[in-house]
C-alpha cells in the first residue's frame, strides 16, 4: 500500500488561510465560544464588517452577553444555556446592538461540541435576518390593517342608516350590512351567496338575470348612477318602496356591483301628509282653497276649449256662529264634518267640494251645457239638492240640531274671467241669498257685484287714510249732577271719524262695520287709543281738565288679539298718559266668546290702574253670575233704554233694575242717550251716577270742550 503523502507546512498554512477567506467572505458570521461562559475564542472578519466590533472585541469575556438587545437579552441566554445543558443543537433569533447604534435581527445556528460527555464548544454561524424580520413585520402590519380597515369599512356598513349590498357579476350577493338586514328581514347568512333577485318583485324578480346578462354582453348600465325608486321585497313578501343607487367597481378583473339601498315608506308617508295639509282641510277632509283655485284654474280653461259651462256655488251656513257660542266649537267642528259628507253626496264624480274655513263651502261643477240657461237650469238642480241634504236634521253628540245655508251661484264660460273674479262673484251671490231671508239659492247679479266693489274701495281708501291721516277724534262729554243740582263735566268719550279728501267727514256707521269684517279695525283701534292718550295729556296741563276720564270704545276683535294688553301699556308708555284716568270700555256681546280669557285680560289691564266700563249693558245675553267676576269700574246704561224712557214702563223698570244691580256691585253707573232734561232728571231720581247725550252736548272736536270748562 502506498502511503498519503505528508503535507508540508507551507501547504498547511495554504489550506489554512483558504479555509479562513472563505469563512471571511460568507454573508455570515462563524464563530466558536465556550460552552460554559460563552466567551469568544473565534470569530470571523465579516463580523467587524457585519456589526462593526473587531476581531479583539469579540474575545473580550461577556462580549456575546452584553450587546444582546437587553429586550432580548435574558430569553436569549437563558434558551442558549438550556440548550447548551441538554447537549442539544440549537437555533434562535434575537437582536444585536451593532457598533453604530442599529439594532439588528441575527439567526444564530448552534452546534455543541461535546467533550467527555459534557458540553466544551459551542460553533455556530450568526445571519443577518434583519430585512427578512421588517418584511415579515410589514406583512403583519399590513395584515393587521387589512383587518382593521375591513373592521372598520364592516362598523361603517353596518352603522349606515342605508343598506348597502354588494354583487359579484353573476348577481349573488357577497355582503348585507345590518341596515339591509333590517329592511329586508334577512338575517346575512340567509342572503349571501344567493341571488339578489330573491329581494325583487316581479316582473324584476324573472327579468334579473337577462337585465345582467344584457350589461355582459353590451356594456349597457340601465340602472347605473342617479338615484330610482323602486320596489323591494321583504323576506315575509310584503312590498316596500326603496330609493335604490348602483355603482360599480373592479375586483380582480372582475365587476363588482354596489348596491346603496334607502326604505322611503316613511318619506312617502310624510309627502302624503304634506300633501294632505297642503291641499285639503285638515277637519274635512275636503280640497282646501289652494287646491280650488287649481281645479277652478283647470275648469275654466276646459270650458273654453269645450265651449261648455261651469258653475261655482259659494254656501254659508246660517247662524253657524250661533252653534259655536252656545254648544261650542268641538261641536261646530262635528256640525262642519256632517256638512261636508252631505255636499259630497249631492255632487258627481267630477265635480268639486272644498271648504275655503270657517262654515264657508265651495262646489265646482264642470262639463254642463253650453247654453246658458239650461246650465243655470243643472246647476240649480244640483243646490235644490244640496238646500235639501243640508236641511236635514243633524245628531251632534247629544244634541239634535238644525242648520241651513245659504247658497250662491255663478256661471262662467269662454275663459273672459280670472279665478278670483268667479270666486267674489259666487261669494256676492251668497250674500245677496243671505239678504233674500237665507236658506236659499241666488245666481250672481251685477247690482250686488257693484255694492261689493264699493266696499272694496272703501276698504282700500281706509288703508290709505290712516297712513295720511284721515281719521280724527271727536269727543263726546260726559257729566254728572253734583249736591246742588248743577251739571259738572267729568270727562269725554272718543269717537272717531273720518275726514275722507272728497266724501268729506265720513259718519262712523259707514265705515267701523267695514273695519271690522276686513281688519282694520286693528290698527284703527290702536291709533284711537294712542290719540285719546295723548289727549288725556293736553287736558292734563289745564287745571279745569286735568282730572277729565277718557273712555275709549275697544272692538271686540282688538280685545281678542293676544297683545292686546301689552298695546295698551305701550299706549300709556308712548303719550305718559294717567293710566287712572283711561276708562275703555267693552260690549255685553263680548262676553259670548272665552270668559276666562276677557277675566284675565281686564284683571291685567286694570293692573296697570286703567278701569273697565261694560258698554250697552242690557242688549246681551251675559249672566248674573259672569257679570260678578269681571273686574269692571262700571255699567253703562244702553241707549235703546234711555230713548223711551218716559213713554214705556217696561224700559223704565230696566233701567231702574241696572241702577241698582250696578250699585249693588258696587260699580258706578253711566246712561247713554240722554236728550231731554226729563230724561235726565228720571234717571238721576234712580240713582243714575253719570250721563251723556246730545242733551248736554254731540260729539265735537277737542278746541269746541273748552265751552264745558
Amino acid at each position: 500500500m502506498t502511503p498519503h503523502p505528508v503535507p508540508t507546512a507551507s501547504a498547511l498554512l495554504a489550506e489554512d488561510q483558504r479555509l479562513r477567506d472563505l469563512v471571511d467572505s460568507t454573508d455570515g458570521i462563524i464563530w466558536e465560544a465556550d460552552a460554559l461562559t460563552f466567551t469568544n475564542t473565534f470569530i470571523s472578519k465579516s463580523a467587524e464588517r457585519l456589526l462593526g466590533y473587531t476581531v479583539q472585541e469579540w474575545m473580550e469575556p461577556d462580549f456575546w452577553k452584553n450587546h444582546i438587545y437587553p429586550p432580548d437579552r435574558e430569553q436569549a441566554i437563558a434558551y442558549a444555556t438550556a440548550q447548551t445543558a441538554r447537549l442539544q443543537n440549537h437555533a434562535f433569533e434575537y437582536r444585536f446592538m451593532a457598533k453604530d447604534g442599529r439594532l439588528v435581527w441575527l439567526h444564530d445556528s448552534t452546534k455543541v461540541v461535546i467533550e467527555n460527555g459534557k458540553p466544551r464548544w459551542l460553533r455556530g454561524f450568526l445571519l443577518d435576518i434583519t430585512q427578512h424580520k421588517l418584511a415579515e413585520q410589514q406583512r403583519i402590519e399590513g395584515q393587521a390593517a387589512l383587518r382593521e380597515a375591513a373592521l372598520h369599512t364592516q362598523t361603517i356598513l353596518d352603522h349606515m342608516v342605508d343598506g348597502v349590498i354588494t354583487i359579484d357579476a353573476k348577481g349573488r350577493m357577497e355582503s348585507f350590512n345590518k341596515a339591509a338586514s333590517r329592511m329586508f328581514g334577512y338575517a346575512p347568512e340567509e342572503v349571501l351567496g344567493r341571488n339578489v333577485n330573491m329581494l325583487m318583485p316581479e316582473p324584476h324578480h324573472s327579468q334579473h338575470d337577462g337585465y345582467l346578462q344584457h350589461y355582459h354582453m353590451t356594456g349597457e348600465a340601465r340602472v347605473m348612477g342617479a338615484p330610482r325608486e323602486v320596489e323591494g321585497r321583504r323576506r315575509d313578501g310584503s312590498l316596500f318602496p326603496m330609493s335604490l343607487s348602483i355603482s360599480k367597481i373592479a375586483r380582480g378583473g372582475q365587476p363588482i356591483f354596489i348596491g346603496l339601498v334607502r326604505d322611503v315608506t316613511e318619506r312617502r308617508q310624510y309627502e302624503d301628509e304634506i300633501r294632505r295639509l297642503a291641499f285639503y282641510d285638515p277637519l274635512t277632509g275636503l280640497a282646501n282653497r289652494r287646491l280650488l283655485m287649481d281645479r277652478l284654474k283647470h275648469a275654466i280653461v276646459t270650458s273654453d276649449r269645450s265651449g261648455q259651462h261651469g258653475a261655482l256655488m259659494f254656501l254659508d251656513l246660517d247662524h253657524f256662529k250661533l252653534l259655536n257660542d252656545s254648544l261650542g266649537h268641538d261641536v261646530g267642528d262635528l256640525l262642519l264634518q256632517q256638512v261636508a259628507a252631505r255636499l259630497q253626496s249631492c255632487v258627481r264624480e267630477v265635480d268639486s267640494v272644498a271648504r275655503l274655513g270657517g262654515d264657508e263651502f265651495v262646489v265646482l261643477l264642470e262639463g254642463l251645457s253650453p247654453f246658458p240657461h239650461e246650465a243655470a237650469a243643472q246647476s240649480e238642480v244640483i243646490a235644490l239638492k244640496i238646500l235639501d241634504a243640508l236641511g236635514q236634521a243633524y245628531t251632534l253628540r247629544q244634541h239634535n240640531h238644525s242648520s241651513t245655508p245659504s247658497i250662491g251661484i255663478v256661471l262662467f264660460m269662454h275663459g273672459h274671467e280670472t279665478m278670483d273674479d268667479v270666486l267674489k262673484k259666487a261669494d256676492v251671490a251668497m250674500y245677496q241669498a243671505k239678504a233674500a231671508g237665507r236658506n236659499t239659492v241666488r245666481f250672481f247679479d251685477p247690482a250686488m257685484q257693484a255694492t261689493a266693489s264699493a266696499h272694496a274701495e272703501l276698504a282700500k281708501d281706509m288703508r290709505h287714510g290712516l297712513v295720511k291721516d284721515e281719521f280724527v277724534l271727536h269727543y263726546q262729554i260726559q257729566v254728572q249732577i253734583n249736591e246742588h243740582g248743577a251739571t259738572v263735566p267729568t270727562g269725554a268719550e272718543a269717537l272717531v271719524r273720518w275726514n275722507h279728501p272728497t266724501r268729506g267727514l265720513v259718519p262712523p256707521a259707514e265705515f267701523i262695520p267695514l273695519a271690522e269684517e276686513t281688519h282694520i279695525i286693528l290698527p284703527l283701534g290702536q291709533w284711537v287709543l294712542e290719540a285719546a292718550c295723548a289727549q288725556l295729556v293736553a287736558w292734563s296741563q289745564v287745571p279745569a281738565t286735568a282730572q277729565w276720564t277718557m273712555a275709549v270704545n275697544v272692538s271686540a276683535s282688538q280685545f281678542s288679539q293676544p297683545d292686546f294688553v301689552a298695546h295698551v301699556a305701550n299706549a300709556l308708555r308712548k303719550t305718559g298718559a294717567n293710566a287712572h284716568l283711561l276708562k275703555l270700555e267693552i260690549t255685553e256681546s263680548m262676553l259670548m266668546d272665552d270668559v276666562e280669557d276677557i277675566i284675565d285680560k281686564m284683571g291685567a289691564i286694570k293692573a296697570h290702574g286703567v278701569r273697565m266700563s261694560l258698554d250697552d249693558f242690557g242688549t246681551g245675553y251675559s249672566s248674573l253670575s259672569c257679570l260678578k267676576r269681571l273686574p269692571l269700574d262700571q255699567l253703562k246704561i244702553d241707549q235703546s233704554f234711555v230713548r223711551d224712557l218716559l213713554t214705556d214702563p217696561n224700559d223704565a223698570i230696566i233701567a231702574r233694575t241696572v241702577v241698582a244691580l250696578g250699585h249693588s256691585l258696587g260699580l258706578k253707573v253711566i246712561a247713554e242717550g240722554v236728550e231731554s232734561a226729563e230724561q235726565r232728571d228720571m234717571l238721576a231720581g234712580m240713582g243714575c251716577d253719570a250721563f251723556q247725550g246730545y242733551y248736554f252736548g254731540r260729539p265735537m272736536p277737542a278746541s269746541e270742550l273748552a265751552r264745558f270748562c
